[in-house]
């Protein structure tokens, strides 16, 4: 019988490599190791009508932590890491409360609005009532919208600081407001959806929008001859993005 012997030849060849190399980044407020180049980046704009941004080739590709709810977030690679913000719209407070009201003496109170675009590329913001201020225990009995000292319109606002003209209207100043806004003495009546009367914008930009404000006032006096009692209404704001 032949006997078969396996021999295992073992070579061992010592491997020369070059050096690796590696882009540091890094300025006060991070230090970035081992980056990378992209092999090519830049902007389209082709007459103004947009923008596109654009990265091409990169390792590690891929989001690391979670964009707003852990403590980090990485975007690594092309261009999808840009992150979609909300877009938000809230008031400082949902109730208006004039108090007592009188004849003759106006009545005031406002809050606060803030818009925030996100990712939206601007926004528009409208308002309307739902009808005008009226007696909770007798809807043909009315507080009428103002007509300010000497005329004012939904959509164009007048000077109404004279408080014998009973009515009740509206102010807004603060940033990207409706021009017709001068200062705080011009007032518009709210649009009454009651009457079929379409809701106007008081608040707009073709820009994005972080935590821009703007202060609405309302403004009431009653007739003489107003009857007693509550007198309420709905005031609805619409925030509309722009894409």
């Amino acid at each position: 019988m032949k006997k078969l012997s396996l021999i295992f030849l073992l070579i061992f060849s010592p491997l020369f490599m070059g050096s690796a190399k590696a882009e540091n980044m890094s300025s006060n407020s991070y230090y970035l190791q081992f980056g990378n180049f992209n092999m090519g980046s830049g902007e389209f704009d082709r007459g103004n009508q947009f923008g596109l941004t654009y990265t091409l080739g990169g390792t590690a590709i891929g989001p690391f932590g979670e964009y707003g709810t852990s403590q980090y977030f990485i975007g690594s690679g092309f261009q999808y890491i840009y992150q979609i913000r909300q877009f938000s719209f809230s008031l400082s407070k949902l109730i208006i409360d004039f108090g007592e009201l009188t004849a003759g003496i106006f009545a005031n109170d406002n809050h606060t609005l803030t818009i925030n675009t996100g990712s939206a590329g601007g926004y528009q913001i409208y308002v309307f009532e739902n009808r005008p201020l009226t007696h909770s225990n007798n809807s043909s009995e009315q507080i009428s919208n103002t007509t300010c000292n000497s005329g004012c319109s939904k959509s164009l606002a007048g000077i109404w600081d004279n408080p014998s003209n009973d009515g009740f209207g509206y102010n807004v100043l603060g940033d990207n407001v409706a021009s017709d806004f001068i200062n705080s003495s011009y007032f518009r009546p709210f649009a009454d959806n009651s009457s079929g009367e379409d809701m106007e914008i008081i608040m707009s930009s073709p820009d994005v929008a972080f935590a821009e404000t703007a202060t609405i006032t309302y403004q009431a006096v009653p007739s003489v001859a107003q009857a007693a009692g509550d007198y309420q209404t709905y005031v609805i704001f619409v925030a509309v993005p722009g894409y």
